[in-house]
């Protein structure tokens, strides 16, 4: 039995920066490295995180000035992160909760990556129900094609199929569906 593990999926070497950056500092590093997020350092502890939406919510929407603004001010902190090790699915469900579209993953008590939606599509489409929110309701839609766990035969399956908050196999969710 086996799952995807968070680790396997992230991106690698996210980018720190200090927090007295200004907003424009942040945003020309963002777009000449083209990644959507930077990692917030103080004392070089990481406390944060601002994304391409921080800016264009609290600065750009604001009419304030990025060359003004600096990164510690936006900032999304404290800082939710997910354990490496992790089950993709978990991370998924934890970031639709949160409703945050990235994740910053530990491993060995250090920020050794970022997990974003783009990175589960990338890998299980399925799992993007989740962090969009789609299945928000336990009894609302269908979803057929994810790989992991069936919540009710603990059996792995390349085709599970989630309904009422849970996932199943074909075959458990053909006996559910007979019941």
């Amino acid at each position: 039995m086996t799952f995807i593990r968070v680790s396997e999926v992230m991106s690698r070497n996210p980018i720190k920066v200090e927090s007295s950056l200004t907003a424009e500092e942040g945003a020309k590093l963002m777009a000449h490295k083209g990644i959507s997020s930077l990692l917030i350092e103080e004392q070089g502890r990481i406390v944060g995180i601002v994304t391409e939406r921080d800016i264009v919510t609290k600065i750009a929407a604001n009419g304030l000035s990025s060359s003004e603004i600096k990164l510690k001010e936006i900032m999304s902190s404290p800082l939710i992160h997910v354990e490496g090790d992790s089950p993709l699915e978990t991370a998924a469900e934890m970031m639709w909760k949160r409703k945050i579209r990235r994740l910053p993953v530990v491993i060995n008590n250090e920020i050794s990556g970022i997990l974003t939606e783009n990175d589960i599509v990338r890998i299980s489409p399925g799992l993007i129900e989740i962090t969009r929110g789609i299945l928000e309701k336990e009894d609302q839609g269908i979803v057929k094609g994810v790989h992991g766990v069936c919540d009710s035969c603990n059996e792995f399956s390349e085709n599970l199929v989630y309904k009422a908050g849970n996932y199943y196999c074909e075959r458990c969710y053909s006996e559910k569906a007979q019941m």
